[in-house]
């Protein structure tokens, strides 16, 4: 209802989120302390995105993924991380009522046990839980009103948000997302390669970075018509990639070539050129 105070709200919005992936990057330890690198290249990709209008749906639900993947990246180690579990995924739960597509974020936290090798049924068992109860609350808050049968229409309207009909991009809009897909392979077999070089904490969290980028891609792709305004869900994790292949690459010098035509498609894409 307040188109005006988007723009401004997308800004502060990408800039705390492009941060809070570097402050997650360094916290455990896939990022060098002190580094903002991730978070250049992230907002570097971010160029690439819709109208503020648009991108504001994805940036608020990014906010919630993000706190999820820091209680995920946080059950290496935890006894007893019933919370850690119960917290990542209401938080799933709570974006996918934005935009409903996130709701496959469960797959990462279940990803995220195999990695971690949480073996007790009781995680599951809450993470299930977790994905439940926000919308269980919301249906209870309908009866106590009288508006359950309000309620049982918006959830078949959730339920048919998932749509695979892919809006056909533009010429400039297919050769940019070509690019990035170019730069995320290049850096994705670097990325990779090395995690059987790394302490075994700081392999299995790299992983998590690619179960997020690969449940995002997901999501992605069954926001249908919105595919465009979701990417960004695809950008931090991957940021984190590329970040990490450019920073550990003797040779450089593709990625520096990636960088400047993704940089250049980017900005003549939002110019419309």
């Amino acid at each position: 209802n307040f188109p005006a105070f988007a723009r401004p709200l997308m800004i502060v919005l990408v800039i705390l989120l492009t941060l809070a992936v570097n402050a997650i990057l360094i916290r455990h330890d896939i990022t060098p302390r002190q580094s903002f690198f991730p978070a250049v290249v992230a907002l570097i990709l971010m160029l690439f995105t819709p109208d503020a209008y648009h991108l504001i749906v994805t940036l608020a639900c990014l906010v919630l993924l993000l706190f999820s993947l820091h209680n995920v990246m946080n059950l290496y180690g935890e006894q007893y991380p019933f919370n850690k579990v119960l917290n990542a995924t209401m938080a799933i739960s709570v974006a996918s009522m934005i935009s409903p597509p996130v709701i496959i974020f469960g797959l990462f936290v279940w990803l995220g046990f195999f990695t971690f090798r949480v073996n007790s049924w009781r995680e599951w068992v809450i993470s299930i839980m977790g994905l439940i109860l926000p919308y269980f609350y919301l249906a209870l808050m309908y009866l106590w009103n009288n508006n359950l049968m309000f309620a049982a229409r918006l959830y078949e309207n959730l339920v048919a948000g998932f749509s695979f009909t892919l809006k056909k991009p533009g010429p400039l809009e297919f050769f940019s997302i070509g690019l990035f897909a170019l730069w995320t392979l290049v850096s994705a077999s670097r990325y990779f390669a090395d995690t059987g070089e790394k302490v075994i904490s700081i392999r299995k969290k790299m992983w998590v970075i690619g179960h997020f980028a690969f449940t995002g891609l997901i999501a992605t792709f069954l926001s249908g018509g919105a595919f465009l305004a979701m990417l960004p869900v695809i950008f931090l994790p991957v940021s984190a990639i590329i970040a990490y292949a450019i920073s550990n690459s003797r040779r450089t010098w593709v990625h520096d070539v990636l960088l400047i035509l993704t940089f250049a498609a980017a900005i003549f894409n939002r110019l419309n050129l």
